[in-house]
């Protein structure tokens, strides 16, 4: 706890212990649809901010007083020895900090700050999503969280965001330069803002309050993640998780970072991924997993490679390949080797259930024995290979999940950000495995052999080409579900039902584009263009799928 804020912590205290402290600093926050007035003194003039700026009505009382108040209260809470105690500063100071407290704690000045804020309002139309650093950090770590507070205007009032405090670190792998710190510095990197208290932001996902937000930076695609999100959408219905999005503009100490998308933390939630918590401490595997397919796992401790049985399987186009083996990180806490061998062997069982049923016809009853699975040939229990295969995992999540990524041509479809959940708790909404959260799309929407009516790319083997410069990340999953004919005919049932959707998620995302068209081009890059190039990019593959499974 450093000095600025051990005497924060004794102001705090002081202040609830005191009610006769009337001589600090108080904030009154006003709707930002109505013009208010900013005051240093009650002897200065009074100045309006524009509307949809943070409004805060600042009063400076006698400092003589203050001084006085505080240092008769604190030696009534401390003693003779002004000993502050930090177990009891600590809690007492993250319950109690007001947003003037943290103005105060970070050196910041509520006139200048609204000044400034009334600046910037004028020259953007998106929310602005504003950072303070402790000491005016730079943020430049992929590990380590840098103390700030949060602030958010230029919204709807219902949104507006005061002095919050938060925690702020670099986050990603190839997108932030794999910390590359002169990288960082020179063109900023996606952010991740960890909120000392859970707080909705900007209304997503109905308002759901989180610690945890992510800033994706856009560089020059512009709409990349926020496209895919909302088709994904779109094309689920809401039946699994997707994270919630929308276009910020961001600035850190007053620096301006570019044009942002906030949205979700793809994490173990009740608002986002809701799978049953294990109580720290507890081995037992009757829990829930997030597991993600993850080509950067090497640093985590709870990985596991699965091989895909190491039998070779058949694509659309008629390729057989033993599929690549692959790393997976389980996403969400373990307490033990017992919890990371079960959902490693849950996810062979799953694998190998499905591919024999749809390789060799062959139908598998699973049953779990303690903390293993057993496989058990019994073709006799069930009608087709969607009645077994249904037994361990959720058919529908992979064809909403196989359609997404059809569409937009992640690249990396097989190689990381590829989510899946199951939990075996009691109340588990995740009984079998599922596929939840497309994410990370920075490598979407390109083709390296052809144009978007190229075929189908997700059900396929990565060709010679692609696999020579960067590795196969083919998704035997996608691969070996869609080689069958009853997905295929379960994808073409979906397409017919969600195309409608699919074209008016088109139209929003293309609308949101040439609405703010200014704060995309805001650092005087062509964003907006090559956004609108994507999105007519992903039409036109629409379309040609459409005459497939239209």
């Amino acid at each position: 706890m450093n000095d600025r804020r051990r005497i924060m912590a004794v102001v705090c205290a002081v202040v609830v212990l005191t009610s006769s402290m009337t001589a600090c600093t108080r904030t009154e926050i006003s709707d930002v649809s109505e013009s208010t007035t900013t005051t240093a003194s009650s002897s200065e003039e009074a100045t309006t901010v524009s509307e949809n700026v943070p409004s805060y009505v600042v009063t400076q009382s006698d400092s003589t007083t203050a001084t006085g108040a505080v240092t008769e209260a604190t030696s009534a809470v401390t003693g003779d020895s002004g000993l502050i105690v930090d177990d009891y500063t600590e809690d007492f100071t993250y319950d109690s900090l007001t947003p003037d407290d943290l103005y105060e704690m970070y050196g910041l000045s509520r006139s200048e700050r609204s000044s400034f804020y009334s600046q910037i309002c004028e020259e953007c139309e998106l929310p602005i999503i504003s950072v303070s650093t402790e000491d005016e950090q730079e943020v430049l770590s992929l590990d380590e969280y840098v103390n700030c507070i949060v602030e958010i205007m230029n919204c709807d009032s219902e949104y507006v965001m005061d002095a919050t405090e938060a925690q702020i670190r670099v986050r990603g792998n190839a997108s932030a330069y794999y910390g590359d710190v002169d990288q960082i510095r020179a063109n900023g990197a996606p952010y991740r803002i960890k909120f000392t208290k859970k707080q909705s932001v900007l209304g997503l996902n109905d308002g759901a309050k989180c610690k945890s937000w992510v800033l994706l930076k856009t560089y020059n695609y512009g709409v990349r993640d926020h496209l895919a999100f909302t088709l994904a959408a779109a094309i689920n219905a809401g039946m699994y998780y997707v994270s919630d999005s929308t276009f910020v503009q961001v600035y850190i100490n007053e620096e301006y970072m570019g044009i942002y998308l906030l949205c979700e933390q793809t994490q173990e939630n009740e608002n986002r991924v809701a799978i049953t918590e294990a109580e720290e401490g507890y081995t037992g595997t009757d829990i829930g997993y997030l597991v993600e397919l993850d080509n950067y796992s090497s640093g985590e401790t709870w990985r596991f490679l699965l091989n895909y049985n190491n039998e070779s399987i058949t694509d659309v186009y008629g390729t057989s390949r033993v599929p690549v083996k692959y790393y997976y990180t389980v996403r969400n806490d373990l307490y033990s080797e017992e919890q990371l061998d079960f959902i490693e062997r849950y996810f062979e069982v799953c694998y190998e259930v499905a591919m024999r049923a749809i390789k060799y016809g062959e139908y598998y009853r699973v049953d779990r024995v303690d903390d293993d699975f057993t496989l058990t040939l019994a073709q006799d229990e069930f009608e087709s290979a969607y009645d077994c295969i249904s037994q361990v995992m959720d058919i529908e999540s992979f064809v909403d999940m196989y359609i997404t990524y059809e569409i937009v041509n992640d690249q990396d479809v097989g190689g990381g950000s590829f989510f899946f959940a199951v939990d075996f708790s009691e109340n588990s909404i995740y009984p079998v495995l599922t596929c939840v959260a497309p994410w990370d799309f920075s490598w979407a929407y390109e083709d390296y052999s052809s144009d978007a009516d190229g075929g189908l790319y997700a059900a396929k083997f990565k060709d010679d080409y692609f696999v020579d410069n960067w590795g196969d990340r083919s998704n035997p999953w996608l691969i070996l579900l869609y080689s069958a004919d009853w997905f295929q005919e379960l994808v073409s049932e979906k397409w017919q039902e969600r195309y409608s959707y699919i074209l008016e998620a088109l139209d929003e995302v293309t609308e949101t584009v040439e609405t703010y068209s200014d704060d995309f081009d805001k650092d005087g890059k062509s964003r907006s263009s090559s956004a609108l190039a994507t999105i007519r990019w992903t039409r036109n593959r629409v379309e040609y799928l459409n005459t497939l499974w239209g």
